[in-house]
């Protein structure tokens, strides 16, 4: 499977060294999210299995298809603006390595928000907020309105999915994600550093 991913300098560096790299880290968006990153590791795990090291904590991500099946490549820029170098990588992995998700359902996990419509459990969540009087972040729901919203997510597997409301567009105009436990070198077709300091 052909993907792309835009990686800090160091991410390359450290795969030039160590011939393998991979998240050992909780970075800002896990720490932000760990409700979703956390169910997101556990459907890692059921679909390609468990990470080959014990060290990796979270997977890493790139595009299969940044915009649409006619523009599945991301642009070459860096990852921050004034960044000194970032590394756009062009991948090659196994298809049983990879899993594959709509990005922008993604980030209705990240909100924890549906990704379906399910309209007995908006019913309970507008039925709780009422009681408590206020609109409630993810972790304020009880638990079975948590599970709920949970059980929606499932939806970001399946290319084939469609929703009025949540997702009405077919995969091929979809962005859609890539994630997998560790990058090998020689998993790298290709290397272009962009930024001010392009190499």
């Amino acid at each position: 499977m052909r993907l792309w991913t835009i990686q800090p300098a160091s991410f390359y560096q450290t795969l030039q060294k160590k011939g393998v790299v991979y998240c050992d880290r909780e970075g800002y968006w896990c720490k932000e999210n760990r409700y979703a990153y956390d169910w997101w590791v556990e459907q890692m795990r059921q679909r390609i299995g468990n990470p080959p090291l014990p060290e990796i904590h979270y997977p890493l991500w790139a595009w299969y298809q940044y915009d649409s099946r006619k523009k599945p490549h991301p642009p070459k820029t860096p990852l921050k603006k004034g960044e000194p170098s970032s590394v756009y990588l062009e991948i090659e992995l196994p298809d049983s390595e990879v899993v594959l998700t709509d990005f922008t359902l993604w980030i209705n996990c990240m909100n924890g928000w549906q990704t379906k419509t399910d309209r007995e459990l908006e019913h309970l969540i507008k039925t709780h907020e009422k009681e408590v009087g206020k609109y409630c972040r993810f972790n304020e729901y009880p638990e079975d309105i948590q599970q709920g919203i949970m059980n929606t997510w499932q939806s970001i597997y399946d290319m084939k999915f469609r929703d009025r409301e949540w997702s009405p567009w077919a995969w091929w105009n979809r962005s859609i994600q890539a994630t997998f436990w560790c990058l090998k070198l020689e998993q790298v077709v290709k290397v272009n550093f962009v930024g001010k300091d392009e190499e």
